[in-house]
């Protein structure tokens, strides 16, 4: 290879990188002109503009008052995407059972990269929405149930690399921020089988995760929360930790089953 096509090679991968790193600051704040991204971003306006044009091109950022935004594009990916998780799959129906046996939400998490994903939420009839989770928002693995449940069934070297890559992240007041504490709970997740939230994600919200596991390991969690006013007691302790099992394993017995046709 010449020394030519490494620094073509080089600049490609430099000029994605500044696109990715435009479209991220759009994602992070309200819709910016032209002057404010180069400002945040230490370009020149030129060189902004015609990332941004490309971008626009394809639909991952639209124009609206001489302000840019991220584009609808994203949605429609996420959501093709989004369907094509085993959890997802074979995990919603069996949510929604549970959500309108319980009134409560009802979340599905996969990992990726060291981060939680809620790929879908069914509300039961009598859900309280708080505004702290949204489906497709990315959480730290240690603030909440779901996460916990992830970590806690990562072989040894996979969660110590997510644990070394990303900072326990302090979402509430009750966030468990310390390793060692951590590790104690992983521990107690592993020997019961669930994951509580005890307001580590949302003040005044609790949950409770289990594992979905698949022939090949985990495919991801399923949760419930609600108001910390009426989860609590037994029904804390004992009658959502049954259910959320149970709705586990409706799961694991769906995906296994449809595996198994088509293998």
């Amino acid at each position: 290879m010449t020394d030519n096509a490494r620094s073509g090679n080089h600049d490609r991968i430099k000029s994605v990188s500044v696109s990715l790193d435009i479209v991220t600051t759009l994602e992070q704040g309200p819709p910016r002109t032209i002057t404010e991204l180069a400002d945040k971003l230490d370009r020149s306006p030129s060189n902004v503009l015609a990332h941004l044009r490309t971008l626009q091109e394809r639909g991952f950022v639209v124009e609206e008052h001489n302000r840019y935004r991220p584009g609808l594009r994203y949605y429609e990916i996420g959501t093709a995407i989004r369907e094509e998780y085993p959890l997802f799959v074979h995990g919603t129906q069996p949510a929604d059972d549970l959500a309108a046996d319980t009134g409560e939400f009802v979340w599905l998490m996969v990992e990726e990269r060291g981060r939680g994903y809620y790929i879908y939420k069914s509300a039961g009839d009598a859900a309280v929405e708080s505004g702290a989770y949204t489906m497709g928002s990315r959480w730290p693995l240690n603030a909440s149930a779901s996460g916990k449940v992830l970590l806690a069934h990562m072989d040894d070297t996979k969660a110590e690399s997510v644990l070394d890559a990303h900072e326990m992240e302090q979402v509430t007041p009750n966030t468990i921020t310390d390793r060692a504490e951590l590790e104690t709970e992983l521990e107690q997740v592993r020997e019961e089988g669930v994951a509580r939230d005890h307001e580590e994600s949302a003040v005044g919200i609790r949950g409770v995760a289990a594992p979905v596991q698949g022939l090949d390991g985990l495919i991801g969690a399923v949760a419930i929360s609600g108001p910390a006013s009426r989860i609590e007691g037994e029904y804390f302790h004992e009658t959502l930790p049954r259910k959320i099992a149970q709705t586990a394993d409706i799961i694991r017995i769906r995906y296994n089953g449809d595996a198994a046709v088509d293998g």
